[in-house]
């Protein structure tokens, strides 16, 4: 899954998922999971995440029934989801991709193209929101867009952890040698798909492992970015959140998503 076919019909697809759970003009979430390996000992420095083990990231974009749309795999432990991002062949796509302006909507008088949603660590653009930065005193507005925006993310989180529940080579890490690791996490994400399609359940066990593993490990939070302000993303962003706040055209902010583990219904 090296590119999306960004088609009308696709985007279009895309898009009505994510406006049924209440998010206007948006066709995937995206984040970035790290995966436990075993390096070899010339390359460790470069897999050796902050928190003190070794991982490659999982880079992924996933539609609103958790089904991975793009997967970016194999950059190492030390890098950054924002940093992944801004060199890959997603971004390139989404900036090129004319169809994303032409599918805008009119959003309190602001024309809002298509775009993605992303967490703190994701540089703001116009092809992809984040939240407000926290502040102890945050308005109405703003707390109110930055919980639609985490609830609407919540997709892509739990489809890490349908994967990892899933493929417990995945979960508890990969031990196989470190050039085989691409192709099994690809393969492991088009099985997920897969059985995604087919309505496949995610045995309560597996979660229950899952859960068990990742208490005994630290994962890596992520860097703020800083200074990425722009006067257009602006724009789009606060005319999404007076949308929220004002519960325009009826459609109000956005219901929590099931924990990770639960699949939504079809």
């Amino acid at each position: 899954m090296p590119t999306i076919p960004l088609t009308r019909q696709k985007i279009a697809e895309l898009v009505q998922g994510f406006e049924i759970i209440g998010f206007p003009q948006c066709m995937g979430a995206i984040d970035g999971c790290h995966i436990d390996i075993h390096p070899r000992r010339q390359d460790a420095t470069d897999y050796h995440n902050y928190k003190g083990w070794y991982s490659t990231i999982l880079l992924a974009l996933v539609d609103a029934r958790y089904r991975f749309v793009y997967i970016n795999v194999g950059s190492p432990g030390r890098c950054n989801d924002s940093q992944i991002f801004e060199s890959s062949t997603l971004k390139a796509q989404l900036e090129q991709c004319s169809l994303l302006h032409e599918m805008s909507r009119t959003i309190l008088d602001v024309d809002v193209a298509v775009f993605i949603v992303g967490d703190s660590a994701f540089r703001f653009s116009k092809i992809l929101i984040k939240p407000y930065a926290f502040q102890i005193m945050q308005n109405e507005r703003e707390k109110s867009f930055n919980y639609s925006l985490s609830k609407v993310r919540r997709v892509v989180e739990n489809a890490f952890g349908h994967l990892k529940a899933r493929f417990r080579r995945i979960g508890k890490g990969i031990d196989n040698k470190v050039e085989n690791t691409n192709a099994i996490i690809k393969a492991c994400c088009v099985l997920h798909n897969f059985l995604n399609e087919r309505n496949d359940n995610i045995n309560e066990k597996w979660m229950s492992a899952l859960q068990d593993i990742e208490r005994n490990r630290q994962y890596p939070q992520q860097e703020m970015s800083v200074n990425d302000r722009q006067n257009s993303a602006e724009i789009i962003r606060n005319s999404l959140a007076t949308f929220f706040s004002a519960d325009v055209d009826g459609v109000g902010v956005a219901q929590p998503e099931s924990e990770v583990g639960e699949t939504p219904h079809s």
